[in-house]
């Protein structure tokens, strides 16, 4: 479901460690635009709230969430049987690091938001408006975990040519969240410098957004694994 304009955004919280989610649940309904609906310590607490008709726009759950009963595993096994009961839902995965592995998954194949909680409180307001939108938001740090395992000296896909040194160094800088003046001053380059570098890896990806460039690398660290 996508969230209606002009509206405030209902939200439904899954964790199990009380004190965070207490404190996240304080720090958001002091946001005059966010809405908590829900908030449960459990899976199977949660999943019987949806099941009598709980309506939100996001859902931020817990990578670590505790599972017992009907579901085994982690929280993305819960984001799972969310999308089996409502497809459409939208689901923000808070995580204080996950592997490679189960990034992937959230990303790709479950079609999950990905949020840090060493990030700042700004960008998870951000990344909630985002997601109840119906975006599918990637923390830069996230993604940047995802494609350090990568070689840096292994060629990108023949078709589009390998990245040189220079446009790999910016890429990080991108990946890292960092603005255009930040990565020329840790390069040694103009802000012109970088934003022409940037333009050829719009060229190189076929993209034409700095999003656009993150999520082609992380596509492309996917389809090399």
């Amino acid at each position: 479901m996508t969230q209606t304009i002009g509206a405030r955004i209902r939200l439904l919280l899954v964790d199990d460690h009380t004190l965070f989610r207490e404190s996240l649940r304080r720090l958001l309904e002091s946001e005059p635009r966010l809405l908590v609906v829900g908030d449960f310590p459990s899976a199977g607490q949660a999943l019987g709230a949806l099941r009598e008709g709980l309506q939100f726009d996001a859902a931020l759950v817990d990578y670590d969430l505790s599972l017992e009963g009907e579901i085994a595993g982690n929280g993305l096994e819960f984001a799972s049987r969310l999308r089996m009961l409502r497809p459409q839902v939208n689901v923000l995965m808070v995580t204080a690091g996950m592997s490679s592995q189960d990034l992937v998954r959230a990303v790709r194949e479950l079609g999950l938001g990905v949020f840090l909680k060493s990030e700042p409180t700004a960008e998870l307001l951000l990344a909630i408006e985002r997601t109840a939108r119906g975006e599918q938001w990637i923390s830069s740090r996230a993604a940047l975990a995802l494609i350090a395992e990568k070689d840096s000296s292994e060629e990108r896909r023949a078709d589009r040519g390998p990245l040189t040194e220079r446009e790999s160094e910016v890429l990080k800088g991108v990946l890292e969240g960092k603005t255009n003046k930040e990565i020329g001053a840790e390069l040694n380059l103009t802000e012109s410098a970088v934003k022409a570098v940037l333009q050829k890896l719009f060229e190189k990806t076929g993209v034409r957004s700095r999003s656009q460039l993150v999520r082609y690398a992380i596509e492309t660290q996917m389809e090399d694994r």
